[in-house]
């Protein structure tokens, strides 16, 4: 049974292992991801006149950045600082939509909204900042348990 699941084990070390692959890999979730939640979210009837997808999506994105920094860099040994490769810069960099962002926040100008583009900017970047505090606390929140639970 070891030799079967030598040839899968041995692609699943190479795939973790490979820098590029995790970027590829993770950009290419997080990218759909954004992709369809944004679709949902824009259909919605209460999420007419404002960008909320984008705005969910760089909220969340803010909060899965910051937990993933805590486990994958600060609490996880070194040998698997890669997985960020995958989570943080992969995923993260195709969920999260700045530049997306910065474009709906000017066609709100553009289009005289301008109490929609000030609350779309300081919200934004008020709730991710929000966003990030949280993840960083429920992170380490996560590991104050577990290492209570081992005592």
């Amino acid at each position: 049974m070891k030799d079967a699941q030598s040839p899968v084990m041995k692609w699943l070390h190479l795939l973790v292992r490979n820098k590029m692959l995790m970027l590829m890999l993770g950009g290419a979730i997080g990218t759909y991801v954004r992709y369809w939640l944004s679709k949902w979210i824009g259909g919605q009837p209460w999420a007419q006149g404002f960008p909320y997808g984008t705005f969910v999506i760089n909220v969340t994105g803010s909060f899965i950045l910051g937990a993933a920094a805590v486990i994958i860099l600060e609490r996880l040994p070194p040998a698997h600082a890669d997985l960020y490769l995958l989570v943080g810069t992969g995923f993260c960099g195709g969920y999260t939509t700045f530049s997306t962002f910065e474009w709906e926040t000017l066609k709100l100008v553009r289009d005289g909204s301008w109490l929609y583009a000030f609350a779309n900017v300081f919200g934004s970047v008020l709730a991710g900042f929000l966003g990030v505090i949280l993840g960083v606390f429920l992170a380490d929140l996560m590991f104050i348990l577990i290492a209570s639970t081992r005592k």
